[in-house]
């Protein structure tokens, strides 16, 4: 084996640090059944828990002029397959990130969940989610952790040689996940990152992609107005038709259908200013994505909205976001994963592990005809040997918003965020 074990998770994860003392035995990562409450719901609860409690820890770092979006369903795919390996306070902190109670166990719905959301039976609509798990051939891992990462998440072992084939590696790994974002997202890990530490790579990757049930025009170019206050050309596209449309005091907000039935929807949310913008990342809470639920203030959910006639314009562009995620969930709570003292994924593998950091990375494209968005995650994780390493209202999005991407059959929250800065979009033939 080895002389130091390191391991990485992609398109979701990355994790750091773990203590070398004894710890007792770990409970087997296998899933069994339930006669407690848990249901489906939860896991779509849970993505608006991690939202509420990642995102303005990331809206803080972040300049005013950052793309910040994020795919709360890679992330709690991608730290999932880390969880299963968890164990004491790793599991319980990671848990309460993803809101997953630990007595109930909404893991155990998964698999169900995500074949849920792939299912469409909408050709306007596609959705793909997939894990995968990439091992050392020199570390051997649990069965029971094996298992569960294959019932839960149909993550299959793929072996690998990190220290010898570093590159191979990272190609073969980033080939996958540029393969399932359908070359959106075409690099999560590199080579240089990889040596005779490297234990494993964990990867989700989502890809989704939709058509707009009613679609846009081009409109006149214009300009965007940036965080800072600079201003930027941009091609617009508008419609003029009855969507569901509210207006207050601190902004504009519209909910845009995708294919045949609507069960898909971009929800877009345009604050009056950068302090109302502020406002709404700092105060953001899980209930806010559930207008239906008591207790919801609903702000970012447009479900019960009446439908009226508005002139819409909004930018054709495409975004990107690519960032470490760590500083942002040690400061969301999660910090004994990636505390070599605290750290225990004893359940993954005998080797002391910890989380040494967590890389998430998204694309977001909008035109005319619809939407196409991708994300992946990517946890390390390391032995705690090693080093750490009308008149009709007019809504003119023409300065930084937020943004939703959610299934309203199950209420995942697929993707949500701020555009600050959007790259313009050529119109197409």
């Amino acid at each position: 084996m080895k002389s130091v074990q390191h391991l990485i998770v992609a398109v979701g994860l990355t994790l750091a640090g773990c203590t070398a003392s004894p710890k007792p035995a770990p409970r087997p990562a296998t899933i069994s059944p339930t006669t407690l409450a848990a249901t489906p719901h939860d896991l779509s609860a849970g993505q608006a828990m991690l939202a509420a409690r990642l995102y303005p820890r990331l809206a803080e770092q972040a300049g005013p002029d950052v793309n910040l979006f994020v795919s709360p369903l890679s992330l709690s795919e991608g730290l999932g397959l880390a969880v299963l390996g968890a164990r004491g306070k790793s599991e319980t902190e990671i848990r309460a990130l993803l809101g997953w109670d630990g007595l109930t166990r909404p893991e155990q719905f998964v698999a169900d969940y995500d074949r849920f959301l792939r299912k469409t039976d909408d050709p306007d609509v596609a959705l793909a989610v997939a894990n995968a798990l990439w091992l050392d051939n020199d570390l051997a891992f649990r069965s029971g952790y094996l298992d569960a990462a294959a019932a839960v998440f149909g993550a299959k072992p793929q072996p690998l040689d990190f220290g010898s084939a570093p590159q191979a590696s990272a190609d073969r790994i980033n080939a996958w996940i540029a393969q399932e974002t359908r070359e959106r997202i075409k690099q999560i890990v590199a080579a240089n990152a990889f040596n005779d530490s490297t234990a494993a790579v964990l990867t989700n990757a989502v890809w989704f992609k939709a058509r707009w049930s009613v679609p846009f025009y081009a409109a006149d170019s214009g300009v965007f107005t940036r965080g800072d206050g600079s201003k930027v050309p941009i091609a617009f596209i508008e419609r003029v038709a009855p969507l569901a449309y509210r207006t207050t005091d601190e902004g504009q907000a519209v909910a845009l259908p995708y294919g045949r039935d609507g069960r898909f929807v971009m929800e877009i949310f345009l604050p009056k200013d950068a302090r109302v913008l502020e406002a709404w990342e700092q105060g953001l809470k899980p209930l806010s994505f559930s207008a239906g639920e008591q207790g919801s203030d609903g702000r970012f959910d447009l479900e019960a909205t009446t439908e009226q006639m508005i002139l819409l314009r909004i930018p054709r562009f495409e975004a990107r976001f690519n960032a470490s995620i760590k500083p942002a969930l040690v400061a969301a709570g999660v910090g004994c994963a990636f505390d070599d003292a605290c750290a225990d994924f004893s359940a993954m593998a005998a080797a002391p592990l910890a989380i040494s950091d967590v890389a998430h990375a998204t694309f977001l494209r909008l035109d005319e005809e619809g939407t196409e968005a991708a994300a992946a995650t990517a946890v390390t994780i390391v032995t705690t040997s090693a080093p750490n390493l009308k008149v009709i209202p007019k809504m003119i999005v023409d300065r930084p918003f937020l943004v939703t991407i959610r299934d309203r059959a199950s209420g995942a929250l697929i993707f949500f965020g701020r555009i600050a800065d959007p790259t313009p979009v050529e119109k197409k033939p």
